[in-house]
């Protein structure tokens, strides 16, 4: 029998909506730690306010234009300033990540064993992946965010071509490198079928993200674990959707 989007849409609806309470409680884990880590490893608050004024005078430039910026108009002090801002926000957001991408795929073959763990049992059962994923997910994060800022097009391919890699690496036990290389080689074999989730994926951020406005009138770190738990449960979803096609192309 083929296999369908809809009936993968179908599949991975009613896991999320059998185990939505374990994968909410995950995805609100992985925006604590990636809040905390973020309020721990930024700059202060009036460097955050200097960051914020150099954007604004920013906006609009071209990536050459911004160079010159910063090379000629931003203080050392300034230009430190950013690129800890940078790294912080880069290392929180993949550690969250990693806690999120480990647990979901745990929580998910348990539940194909017919296993009923606590969040707790989860995460601990995740650990020996984490380290696994933490070179894939960094790498994969930069790249994607690279392909974002040249064009839409690129991110989307890299989205698609690595969309599988973390499952690959988790349920094979395999490198980074070999999971990435077999995920775009499966993915681009049924693009078909990985190419809408990627893309349901990447609108849902957006549409998510013009509804911060929404959340104002909150404490910011508060409006962060909010929008930081809807997002990881939109991710969960694509990750049930893909391990869920990984597992029916090798039946």
């Amino acid at each position: 029998m083929s296999i369908t989007a809809s009936t993968l849409y179908r599949d991975s609806y009613n896991f999320l909506r059998n185990q939505l309470s374990s994968v909410f409680a995950l995805s609100l884990l992985a925006a604590l730690i990636t809040v905390i880590l973020s309020w721990i490893l930024s700059p202060s608050a009036d460097q955050l306010d200097a960051i914020g004024q150099l954007m604004n005078n920013m906006a609009g430039m071209s990536v050459a234009d911004m160079m010159g910026f910063i090379e000629q108009q931003v203080t050392p002090e300034q230009q430190s300033a950013i690129f800890r801002y940078s790294i912080a926000a880069l290392f929180s957001t993949l550690a969250g990540n990693v806690i999120l991408v480990g647990g979901i795929l745990t929580l998910i073959q348990l539940v194909s064993q017919g296993v009923r763990a606590s969040i707790t049992q989860v995460v601990t059962a995740s650990l020996p992946v984490l380290p696994r994923l933490i070179l894939l997910l960094f790498v994969f994060s930069v790249m994607f965010r690279l392909g974002l800022a040249l064009l839409f097009v690129p991110a989307f391919l890299i989205a698609i071509a690595w969309s599988m890699s973390p499952i690959i690496a988790c349920k094979e036990q395999v490198g980074m490198f070999k999971a990435m290389r077999l995920s775009t080689r499966l993915a681009f074999s049924h693009v078909r079928l990985v190419a809408p989730g990627v893309l349901m994926w990447i609108l849902a951020q957006v549409v998510l993200m013009l509804f911060v406005g929404a959340l104002s009138a909150l404490n910011p770190m508060i409006s962060a674990v909010i929008f930081g738990a809807l997002s990881n449960v939109i991710t969960a979803f694509i990750l049930i959707y893909l391990f869920r096609l990984y597992m029916k192309l090798h039946v």
